[in-house]
């Protein structure tokens, strides 16, 4: 009798640990969404709008199992919900330690970075662990009580999911461009000769600081939706702040090299950009069209580049 009491309460300790693992790693993905979103973009397999999309359903459905393994919600559907998920991860993280060179895989977001290997020995442990729980029951609830609890469940990990940081697409809807970018000091900007190319033509410019985490992610983003749609680098100038040695780092860790850089003075950087980094400023015979943070790129305004 004891023994079975020490198992069950053994098997109670790992199905929460795991409800809250998997609560964590969404939430740590979320916390670093963008990061997140990049690297599915990387796969080459969705557009980046699809990739939006497609990055907070898999944090939606891990906050699913998540709370309902804690609460026994529709167990054994979860579980087989589960396993599945893993045994799919662990193939695609196989296939990224054979043919891609990733530092980190984004399974936790940007607080631990683990790699393929790394993870895949994450995901055995997962798996080994949810085979221990695998004849467990769903509580007995009653139905009014489970249909709110089925319920809650989807609302919340959909507010989590979707509404706190909304998508690109969404959030491309509530901001205007107008308020993002001070035109007059814009146009003041490259009225000055060094800008003569950008009066003729459909151009991006991005402002980015030097030591912003956010400037070098916006980076990645943009020159893999360039190369994706077969952009030339000339549609594209970067106006860069910070010391020279920072600007030299960023072009390094960016791999922005063969791309235009310019530096303007802090005051007119700052004008501009109303001190909100990066900023990407598309603009067709020297005229604003479209502005906003990295999260106005999507490959339908990248296609309008060519």
């Amino acid at each position: 009798m004891s023994n079975l009491s020490s198992s069950g309460v053994l098997r109670l300790t790992i199905r929460l640990l795991l409800g809250v693992f998997f609560i964590g790693t969404a939430v740590l993905k979320l916390l670093s969404i963008d990061n997140f979103e990049v690297y599915i973009y990387s796969l080459g397999l969705f557009s980046y709008t699809w990739t939006t999309f497609f990055s907070r359903l898999l944090i939606f459905i891990e906050l699913i199992i998540g709370i309902s393994l804690i609460f026994k919600i529709c167990f054994k559907q979860i579980w087989w919900l589960t396993m599945l998920m893993m045994l799919g991860f662990t193939l695609f993280l196989i296939y990224a330690a054979i043919f891609r060179n990733d530092s980190n895989c984004h399974c936790f977001g940007d607080l631990i970075e683990l790699n393929p290997i790394q993870s895949i020995l994450k995901n055995i442990i997962t798996i080994a662990l949810l085979f221990f729980i695998k004849n467990e029951e769903s509580h007995d609830y009653k139905p009014v009580l489970k249909k709110w609890l089925v319920a809650s469940t989807i609302v919340i990990s959909l507010v989590v999911s979707f509404v706190l940081l909304p998508m690109d697409v969404v959030y491309n809807k509530i901001y205007s461009e107008k308020e993002n970018v001070n035109t007059g000091a814009f146009y003041e900007s490259i009225s000055d000769s060094t800008f003569v190319d950008l009066q003729q033509g459909r151009y991006l410019i991005n402002y980015a600081l030097a030591g912003c985490k956010f400037c070098k992610v916006g980076a990645e983003k943009l020159t893999l939706m360039l190369d994706r749609n077969g952009i030339s680098h000339e549609k594209v100038k970067f106006i860069i702040g910070g010391s020279d040695e920072a600007i030299a780092r960023f072009i390094e860790i960016t791999g922005t090299s063969d791309y235009e850089h310019w530096k303007i003075p802090a005051p007119e950087f700052m004008a501009i950009t109303y001190g909100k980094f990066p900023l990407y400023v598309f603009i067709e015979d020297g005229k604003v069209v479209k502005a906003g943070d990295f999260r106005v790129l999507d490959d339908e305004i990248i296609e309008s580049l060519k």
